[in-house]
């Protein structure tokens, strides 16, 4: 039950209403029996008044008519009491409702001086107001007593009334309470539909219009969310990757495989072959996780590169006769990882050599803030209004090739992660020509 936060502040309610509820019936009902108590002393003191007003004091004894004003006075046991006491506390006087009670405690006469006490008459339950009066030589005390029976019922009809109203208020404040609670949560319950309909695959990110203190929250694991959303994307991009870079290595083994005989030379383009798998294996794996890693900057010598990927496309399209222009320097350097640089001049070499007739270009140039890659053919072209698309995931123009639309997507990711360019525009041999430019100032700052 404790579990629910809604349940915890419930419970913490309930106790603080039970709380309030006893200290002010408590202070409520000692309020009400004050006030009654000041009530019965100042009707006592009337009382006393009227009685002086009919007492006479004559010849040293005290004289009263044998009935007086007030009818409790002139009843038997009536609740009503008075009586007269001496300095030896001895009865002067005493009225017909007081004949069988005792004289209670003696108490100094002090004279114009009111005292009250409480004492019992058996199972009754007295209040005495006592009241010092002289007359010449003599004091007195005027007892004026009275029985609780009328209090305490009317104490005890007011703690039921207060009970009631008591219990009916925090009965009413728990309800609002509740409804508030509710209320007020409701938020964090739609907060935790949201994240139900996201484990379920019913939405992506948290859309609800949530109050201010939500929000950063919400902001929060919509930021967790999108970076989650980000990593499964990447491990399928990575996989889509892996298939499409691996498909040159193998084709070239294909080539050597379909041999008769396997020269030293083959065998070592096998085990070249091979240790670029492996490699593209382990590249694509830790992008898979970490996601590009350009920025890390290296000095990737140009050249052996290019030399290495063309001399694989030769084996690939051999029976195109491929004749291959490399313009690059031995002393040409990219500044960034190895493999990133692999996977762009891989993929656009490849194409080059997939759609030419039989020339493809490859022209590399630097300047003091620059790097420019060209790869052009002498093949088909690629029509203006789709030079655009084919650098989308999965969008492949040529239908008849064997190829997953993967390579210029990868291109796209790999220069947008270096900050650089692409540019695909008509070569002069009649074909295509990728140019991409890479700004080596922004790399070398990062």
């Amino acid at each position: 039950m404790l579990n629910s936060l809604l349940s915890r502040l419930l419970l913490m309610t309930s106790i603080m209403l039970i709380s309030l509820a006893f200290a002010g019936g408590f202070l409520l009902q000692q309020s009400f029996s004050v006030v009654q108590i000041k009530a019965l002393k100042e009707r006592l003191k009337v009382h006393s008044y009227s009685l002086l007003a009919q007492i006479d004091f004559q010849d040293n004894t005290l004289t009263a008519p044998k009935t007086l004003s007030d009818h409790h006075f002139n009843q038997p046991k009536s609740g009503l009491y008075a009586i007269i006491l001496n300095e030896n506390n001895q009865r002067s006087w005493a009225s017909i409702s007081a004949k069988t009670l005792p004289n209670f405690n003696p108490s100094p006469i002090i004279v114009g001086k009111w005292q009250y006490s409480r004492a019992a008459n058996g199972s009754e339950e007295l209040f005495i107001a006592r009241y010092g009066v002289s007359w010449d030589d003599d004091t007195f005390n005027i007892l004026l007593i009275k029985d609780m029976k009328d209090i305490n019922t009317d104490l005890k009809d007011y703690q039921k009334t207060l009970f009631i109203l008591l219990g009916s208020a925090a009965l009413f404040l728990f309800i609002m309470h509740f409804l508030i609670l509710r209320w007020g949560l409701t938020p964090l319950k739609d907060l935790s539909d949201d994240l139900k309909k996201i484990q379920d695959g019913e939405k992506e990110k948290l859309s609800g219009s949530y109050p201010k203190e939500l929000r950063s929250l919400t902001s929060n694991l919509n930021h967790l969310l999108k970076i989650e959303q980000n990593q499964r994307e990447r491990y399928r991009h990575s996989l889509a990757d892996l298939s499409h870079s691996l498909k040159t290595p193998i084709s070239v083994i294909q080539g050597i495989s379909y041999k008769q005989f396997i020269s030293n030379e083959d065998q070592q383009d096998l085990q070249t072959q091979a240790g670029k798998m492996t490699n593209t294996i382990r590249y694509q794996l830790q992008r898979a996780v970490n996601g590009f890693q350009g920025l890390y900057i290296n000095r990737v010598p140009i050249r052996p590169l290019v030399k290495s990927i063309t001399d694989a496309m030769h084996k690939v399209y051999a029976d195109k006769k491929l004749k291959i222009t490399i313009q690059v320097a031995s002393e040409y350097y990219f500044h960034g990882d190895e493999n990133d640089l692999m996977e762009i001049l891989g993929n656009l070499i490849d194409n080059a050599c997939k759609y030419c007739n039989s020339q493809v270009t490859i022209n590399i140039e630097t300047s003091e803030n620059h790097l420019t890659l060209d790869i052009a053919d002498d093949g088909n072209g690629i029509p203006l209004h789709q030079r655009e698309i084919i650098l989308q995931r999965g969008v492949r123009l040529d239908t008849v090739e064997a190829g997953s639309g993967m390579g210029l997507a990868l291109v796209k990711e790999i220069i947008d992660a270096y900050q650089a360019s692409i540019n695909i525009s008509d070569s002069e041999l009649g074909g295509t020509c990728v140019k991409i430019c890479f700004n080596t100032k922004i790399i070398h700052n990062s």
